[in-house]
């Protein structure tokens, strides 16, 4: 080969190469103004989605007051804990944990009474 064919050969490299670098640049700049226009979509969207309204704790805590006298009501009139499973429709470990505490206060409650009559 000779020189002048040697530099046709990589001049002709080179300019492939440019122009590859060239289409790369072009790519690139479509796909982050393709993720610029998601973006800006997405950001339109959050703004306009409606506010969920905020569950109130204080109903849940009434409900589950309520639940509580319920199950203690059904428990002293001796219902069984099956029974009240499926009347109240709450699960077995829920009453069962109420069930427990309140016969944990009803023990507390009755030592502190002999106490103080001591």
């Amino acid at each position: 080969m000779t020189t002048e064919q040697l530099q046709f050969l990589f001049s002709l490299f080179s300019f492939v190469g440019v122009v590859g670098i060239l289409f790369y640049m072009v790519l690139e700049k479509a796909k982050s103004h393709e993720t610029a226009q998601r973006i800006r979509v997405l950001e339109q969207k959050i703004v306009n989605v409606p506010k969920a309204e905020e569950p109130s704790e204080t109903k849940e805590e009434v409900t589950a007051e309520n639940s509580k006298e319920k199950i203690i009501a059904l428990y002293e009139e001796g219902a069984d804990v099956e029974l009240i499973e499926s009347a109240l429709n709450i699960p077995k470990a829920t009453i069962e944990m109420v069930l427990k505490f309140h016969n944990l206060n009803k023990s507390d409650n009755w030592r502190e009474s002999v106490n103080n009559a001591l």
